[in-house]
């Protein structure tokens, strides 16, 4: 009988966790009925949930009513399919991400509303002055420059539009191909795999993939593969210099990815304190001194910095546009929000305003709906669960407060909306994180598949509307 079936469920999970299960579905029921309140809320004020309203309404109550379902019910469907899903099978891995280019590019973008898309459209084939180089994206810009101008020479295209949707596409297989392996080797089991790719492949920031046209599509390729080797340094496996050669060459890209620097150094101090094997890198043991762990650091981001220097110098874009006409800041060359006033048409509000509240929750609700919501409530439900000395959540707690300060400190000179993007990468490690903390906060399986089920629906369901709204051609006026 159903009620049997129900109830047995619930009597084969501890009190703690069937209230954290009951929690992160009221959160998820939350945001579903966000989605659909959508409407009701103005442009400016709710941009995050605004995308829902592109959607015919039918079609969004449908995918909410689903959503809801999967929300309630998600756990009760039989699994016994996801042991033919072998995440460990180099094949199966390959075959899923590359299966994953056909939505990638069929839903790919198809207008330049945000960011510097526009800029970069048109700048890049100007017959005067093709932008090539730029310190705020220095390797990204160049090889999509360099890109067009093969496409040009072959094909004919008369700007890189083309060159952004096919390098986005081909970026989120890569993606996806890395997430995977991510999934397989962090999860212990087929439950807590699944969970950890749905957390993260359901996050807003999958629109960076669907034929994104900014600066920000490899970087985030690239703290993914950062994040993964610095979970195998921690662990012992690797030595420290290959999450330092990552993160370095994703400053390369974009150099907004600095703000994980710091999370090198708590590294090398894991490290240092861990017993194990001394893997070998660079001729350097990893186990050995503070001095060997800080120059396994210091060499590849030594050899980057001279070679993006060199690189630049070379381009006729060198130091010179890095103090002057190209320095970091954007418009007005300024950093931060403002602490008490703004003083420029690139400062939107001051940093405890209530424009700079809106402009975060709108990101927040845009990108990554249950992620920060669901790891508070998973603290306050189940905090003796909550890992708090494991290696691993701390590393990846550091690196999800490090982004999040970069969240709340930067200033977007477009305003939250148009600048969604370049705080899209943040939702990435405590993504991770939170999977890896619900894992154990919810022991009992049927527990977490529920949580997990629920959570994926609401955040699937934004994303599924925001990557629809991005399809539809937009005219600005």
């Amino acid at each position: 009988m159903p009620g049997v079936r129900v109830w047995g469920t619930i009597a084969a999970m501890s009190r703690a966790s069937f209230r954290l299960l009951w929690a992160l579905r009221i959160l998820a029921l939350g945001v579903i009925a966000l989605a659909l309140a959508a409407p009701l809320f103005r442009e400016d004020t709710a941009w995050g949930l605004w995308p829902a309203t592109y959607l015919p309404p039918v079609w969004r109550w449908t995918l909410a009513l689903l959503a809801a379902g999967v929300t309630l019910f998600g756990d009760r469907v039989p699994t016994g399919w996801l042991r033919r899903v072998r995440f460990g099978a180099p094949w199966t891995r390959l075959a899923i991400a590359l299966l994953s280019v056909i939505p990638f590019y069929l839903f790919r973008i198809q207008h330049l509303r945000w960011g510097d898309a526009y800029i970069l459209i048109h700048a890049i084939p100007h017959p005067q002055a093709r932008l090539t180089y730029t310190w705020q994206a220095p390797l990204d810009l160049f090889l999509h420059a360099k890109a067009w101008a093969l496409g040009n020479r072959l094909f004919g295209w008369p700007d890189p539009t083309p060159v952004y949707w096919l390098i986005s596409a081909a970026a989120g297989v890569v993606f996806v191909w890395l997430l995977l392996g991510l999934a397989h080797w962090l999860g212990r089991d087929r439950t807590e795999r699944f969970l950890l790719v749905g957390l993260v492949a359901s996050l807003g920031l999958m629109q960076l993939f669907f034929g994104y046209i900014e600066n920000y599509t490899l970087m985030t390729v690239g703290v993914l593969i950062t994040i993964w080797l610095a979970l195998r340094a921690q662990r012992g496996e690797i030595a420290l210099v290959w999450p330092a050669t990552a993160l370095a060459l994703t400053h390369a890209f974009h150099p907004s990815t600095i703000i994980l620097a710091p999370s090198l150094l708590y590294l090398a101090r894991q490290i240092r304190h861990t017993a194990g094997p001394e893997p070998q890198g660079f001729g350097l043991r990893a186990h050995t001194s503070y001095k060997r762990l800080l120059l396994q650091i210091a060499i590849p981001y030594l050899l980057v910095l001279i070679g993006i220097f060199a690189f630049m110098t070379a381009g006729g874009h060198g130091l010179a546009a890095l103090l002057g006409s190209d320095a970091p800041g954007g418009g007005d060359r300024s950093w931060l929000v403002p602490l008490v006033q703004t003083s420029t048409r690139w400062e939107h509000y001051t940093m405890f305003s209530l424009g700079h509240l809106l402009d975060i929750t709108n990101g927040q609700l845009l990108v990554a709906p249950v992620i920060w919501p669901g790891l508070l409530l998973a603290f306050a439900f189940a905090g003796p669960r909550v890992p708090r000395r494991d290696g691993a959540f701390r590393l990846l707690l550091l690196m999800s407060l490090l982004y999040l300060l970069l969240t709340l400190t930067w200033n977007p000179d477009y305003g939250g909306k148009r600048d969604w993007d370049l705080f899209a990468p943040a939702a990435l490690p405590v993504a991770i994180l939170f999977g890896y903390v619900l894992a154990r906060a919810l022991p009992e399986r049927n527990a977490l598949r529920g949580a997990g089920c629920a959570l994926i629906a609401a955040q699937a369901l934004h994303t599924v509307m925001w990557i629809y709204q991005n399809t539809l051609p937009w005219a600005p006026g």
